[in-house]
């Protein structure tokens, strides 16, 4: 669309956009919040440009935002209104009116949230965590704890955060006992650059309950390539809908 800012300028010009799960279904809606805390350090050229893009679960395009935000600005995006039905990745960056020359190598990251509606009226929040990445990167492993009472609810969200054409995301999953001992390891299914995956625990070990026994607990851990941050999350037969930062 005329006047897009397209994502890799965005990170070309030291402002690269945070990245976060987006969820639009029959169970969940997302709504993206941020407030012009630029306003607050840059009093005499307040005002911002909000860029917001938007990827299915594939990573592909699925829409963009603009809007402007003045002193103490604020955003709040029902995102099913512009893509409903798309799950996958948005990403948000504030970029200053009067952009203050950044140094070398230096970049500002936009703060801010999502959060997620369930239709059955629960609702659950994340702050932003990664940038978008203009090349790979490894990923170190990630681990959580689950309860095992809530293992047929359980699952982990996976989001790639690099943008790059060969930044597809690849990595293993342990089962985890929580005093360390390996339970069941296996491959994750790749991701696209800028998508993201919604997967089951049971999905990813069908024999979790036998492997996992009595335990009241147990952890999932994750690391390889082009993974951000992961959400764990609990998904219950009454469309109920937690997530939360590993």
């Amino acid at each position: 669309m005329p006047g897009e800012l397209l994502i890799g300028e965005a990170v070309a010009r030291g402002y690269p956009p945070a990245v976060l799960y987006l969820r639009n279904d029959a169970t969940v809606s997302t709504e993206v919040c941020a407030f012009n805390y630029f306003s607050v350090f840059m009093k005499d050229h307040p005002e911002v440009d909000a860029h917001v893009w938007f990827f299915d679960g594939a990573g592909k395009p699925a829409g963009y935002f603009h809007r402007e935000l003045g002193v103490n600005g604020q955003l709040q995006l029902q995102t099913s209104e512009l893509c409903p039905h798309i799950s996958g990745t948005v990403a948000m960056t504030l970029v200053p009116k009067h952009e203050t020359k950044l140094r070398p190598g230096r970049k500002v990251t936009t703060g801010y949230y999502a959060q997620y509606y369930s239709q059955h009226g629960a609702i659950t929040l994340s702050h932003e965590r990664e940038p978008v990445a203009a090349a790979p990167f490894p990923t170190s492993a990630w681990m959580q704890s689950y309860l095992t009472r809530l293992l047929k609810e359980s699952g982990v969200v996976l989001v790639n955060s690099c943008m790059a054409s060969e930044g597809v995301s690849v990595g293993t999953a342990r089962l985890m006992a929580l005093d360390g001992t390996e339970l069941g390891q296996r491959s994750l299914p790749e991701i696209a650059p800028m998508g993201a995956a919604r997967i089951g625990t049971l999905d990813l070990f069908p024999d979790a309950e036998r492997l996992i026994g009595a335990a009241e607990g147990f952890a999932l851990e994750f690391k390889g390539t082009n993974i951000a941050s992961p959400f764990s999350y609990y998904e219950f037969a009454n469309g109920k809908f937690s997530l939360h930062h590993f």
